[in-house]
Parts: C-alpha cells; sequence; structure tokens
C-alpha cells in the first residue's frame, strides 16, 4: 500500500516529498504530520513547534511544506492521503477543500469565540456552506504603500476620502514627483486597486445580488471602471511593459511616492532599499470616509482531517497555534495581521492599519468571489491598454453568464 502510494505521488508530480502521513517515531509518542503551504514561514513554524513538542513531550509535530503545496495537497487528496493537521489559503482553494469532505467541522469549537467574525464569514461564504472547515489564523491585506520620507518632505498627509487621494496625488505631480508606479505587464497586479474598488463601493452584497439575477456588472461597476482609469493617468512609467518585481524595485528606489499593492510587497521592497521608511494605508475608495475599509482576506486557514488517527493531539496542537501569544510570535516575523482576537502586529511600517482591524473595519478581496476562471483582471488589463467601458462592462457580464451557469 505504501509502495503504491509513493508511486503515485512520484508520477503525478515527481515530488517524493509530497508524501507524507504519519510515521513511526521509534517510542511511545505520537507523531502529526502538519502540512503548510507558505515556504517564508518554515522557521516560523519550526519555532513554534519546538515550543509546542516542550509542553507537550508525548507529540511530535513534523512540518512538511513543498513547492506548489496547493497542487500537492489535491492530489493527495485523490489518494486519500491526508495530513493530519494543515494550512490552507484563504482563496479558491479553501472553497475546494472545505468542499471535498475531508476537513473536521469546527463551526462549534471553543475557539471560534475569539476568531474576528468576518474572516469566519469570509471562509463560509467561499465554501458556500454553514459550516467552518478551518480557523483563520493570520490575514493579510491591500492598501497603498507610501514614501513616508516623500511624505514629510512635500508635506503630505494620509488621505481618507476619494477627493482627497485625487488632490493628493495632484499635489504629488504638482511639487514634480511622480504618484503612482504601476506593472500591469502582470495582470494580477491590477486587483489589489481594483479589489480596493470594487469591495468598497459595491460591498459583499452585490454577489448576492448577482446571483439572485437582481444586478449586473453593468448596473455596479461603471463607477469602479472609471476611478481605475483615473488612477491610471497618475502613472508616469511603461505601465504594461513593467511587471511585480520591476515596480518593487521602482518603488523602492523613489521613482514614485505611492504603490497601491498588498502588505506582502513591503519585504521585497525593504530588501531592495533597507533604509527606506514606508507606511500603509487603506485605499479611500469613496467619498465616505466611514465606508472605506481595508480589504483583507484569510492569508493562512488552520484545518484538522476528519480521519486523522489522532484527533485530540491535533486538536491540541491546533488550540496551542491560536493562543494569542502564539500568533505574535508568528507575526514578528510575518508581515500580516492576527484573524485571533488579541494578538496584534507591532510591525512600525504596518501601525497605521492596525486600527482597522481593532475596530472590524474590514471587507474581503471581491476576486475570491467570482465564478472559477473569471478571468477579471485580464478583462480589466484589456480595458486599460485600449477598451472602452461600455466594452469591458458587457464582456464582464457575459463572461459571469457563462461561468455560472455551469
Amino acid at each position: 500500500m505504501k509502495k503504491q502510494l509513493m508511486a503515485g505521488c512520484l508520477a503525478t508530480l515527481g515530488l517524493l516529498t509530497a508524501c507524507g502521513g504519519n510515521e513511526s517515531s521509534g517510542d511511545d509518542s505520537v507523531e502529526l504530520e502538519f502540512f503548510q503551504f507558505k515556504g517564508e514561514a518554515i522557521n516560523e513554524f519550526d519555532a513554534l513547534i519546538d515550543k509546542f513538542e516542550e509542553e507537550n513531550p508525548t507529540i511530535r509535530i513534523k512540518q512538511n511544506n513543498v513547492p506548489d503545496s496547493d497542487t500537492v495537497l489535491l492530489s493527495r487528496m485523490t489518494q486519500n492521503d491526508i495530513p493530519d493537521i494543515m494550512t490552507i489559503n484563504g482563496g479558491v482553494m479553501y472553497g475546494e477543500v472545505a468542499t471535498s469532505g475531508v476537513l473536521r467541522d469546527v463551526t462549534e469549537d471553543e475557539n471560534t469565540d475569539r476568531i474576528i467574525d468576518e474572516y469566519e464569514d469570509m471562509l463560509k461564504r467561499l465554501s458556500g456552506t454553514d459550516e467552518l472547515y478551518a480557523f483563520p489564523h493570520t490575514v493579510n491585506a491591500n492598501g497603498v504603500i507610501y514614501n513616508k520620507g516623500k511624505f514629510n518632505e512635500l508635506g503630505l498627509e494620509v488621505p481618507e476620502t476619494w477627493d482627497e487621494f485625487i488632490a493628493l496625488a495632484d499635489e504629488i505631480e504638482a511639487q514634480g514627483e511622480t504618484p503612482f508606479y504601476s506593472g500591469y505587464g502582470e495582470s494580477w497586479t491590477i486587483l489589489p486597486p481594483l479589489n480596493s474598488l470594487a469591495s468598497n463601493i459595491h460591498g459583499m452584497g452585490f454577489f448576492d445580488r448577482l446571483e439572485e439575477g437582481e444586478s449586473s456588472f453593468t448596473d455596479e461597476y461603471k463607477e469602479v471602471a472609471e476611478k481605475l482609469e483615473t488612477l491610471l493617468t497618475y502613472t508616469d512609467n511603461d505601465v504594461f511593459g513593467h511587471d511585480y518585481n520591476i515596480a518593487n524595485n521602482a518603488f523602492a528606489n523613489g521613482e514614485s511616492v505611492m504603490y497601491m499593492q498588498g502588505v506582502w510587497a513591503i519585504a521585497e521592497i525593504l530588501d531592495a532599499n533597507p533604509d527606506m521608511e514606508i507606511g500603509v494605508f487603506p485605499m479611500p475608495a469613496t467619498n465616505n470616509a466611514g465606508e472605506n475599509d481595508i480589504v483583507s482576506g484569510v492569508d493562512v486557514a488552520i484545518a484538522i482531517a476528519e480521519d486523522t488517527d489522532y484527533p485530540d493531539e491535533a486538536k491540541r496542537f491546533v488550540d496551542f497555534l491560536l493562543e494569542p501569544e502564539n500568533v505574535e510570535l508568528y507575526l514578528e516575523t510575518q508581515r500580516m495581521f492576527s484573524a485571533v482576537e488579541g494578538a496584534e502586529q507591532y510591525d512600525e511600517d504596518l501601525k497605521d492599519l492596525q486600527p482597522y482591524f481593532d475596530e472590524e473595519r474590514i471587507t474581503s478581496f471581491a476576486d475570491h468571489y467570482y465564478p472559477q476562471g473569471f478571468e477579471v483582471d485580464v478583462m480589466f488589463q484589456d480595458f486599460l491598454l485600449d477598451g472602452t467601458i461600455e466594452d469591458l462592462l458587457t464582456e464582464l457580464d457575459s463572461e459571469y453568464e457563462r461561468l455560472s451557469s455551469h
């Protein structure tokens, strides 16, 4: 049986390391597989595992991180080779795994009492179920990364409304600087500003109205498209010839004052310019400051296999990971935020965003809720290159109807 499993993994992926499962530890302790998808978090989880094993000497945790982890996990699911505990990104991948029946239902677990409600709702919306199959652990954020040195030098202030945002861009240009640098040569880089606009302008209720046939993209996306087109006029680079890495480095080198991206870009920016002082603010998509929320999604969700041989031990490890002090240990080096109440991010670069999480002024990534195969970034890329709003809205409605009818 083991040989068959190994052969299956090799044939599918060519990755011996993909195959996991419990192994004999050679003593009386229990060994659990912890399959986690973030290569940049291996050291943080190793440290947490060491701490857990010190407190729980009869439980050993074997961390398994492999390249292309989503493909590996989906492949293992077809062979009923499910890790005892796993992390899953809270996007389309979560929806696929959660509806497969391989995860433990944690809806009534006491840990949910300290999880921020919005993130539980995001996962339930992704799975289309009333049940929760993973605990939101840490979350990311979309926003406007800005050069603090330039802001101080030019006497600029963080805007709270759309009109203030545009006035700020005008002021930056008037002082001889470039407001934004964009790398739309990679279509996905359009998503950060697009999600900020769409999620705040139409809200998550749009997807219910869309599903019920009570609204359409033509009805609600004209303002989104117009504002995204307006922002493009404040760039001064080869927007569609440059990609994410070029844009990160250009912003780090001072070629623009602001940069519309997610917090995940900060590490690469600071690698390029370690002395740079940066901040992040939510993009103000509307003229009602109180309605401009931070766009945030579940970066890491933690799940337990329904059929694990060691449910009590697995739960003990998950309980440990969700303790606020242990979430904060993870956040010390990962520029994310906590989905668990009581754990905060203290990174100076991100401090402007923490109040939004404290006040639960959070909205989700709109692109997580389009149908599978709905290439919204490519359609907006075509529009921004040389299209018209009318053609864009028609294509969005046509694609939605085609994909949602399957």
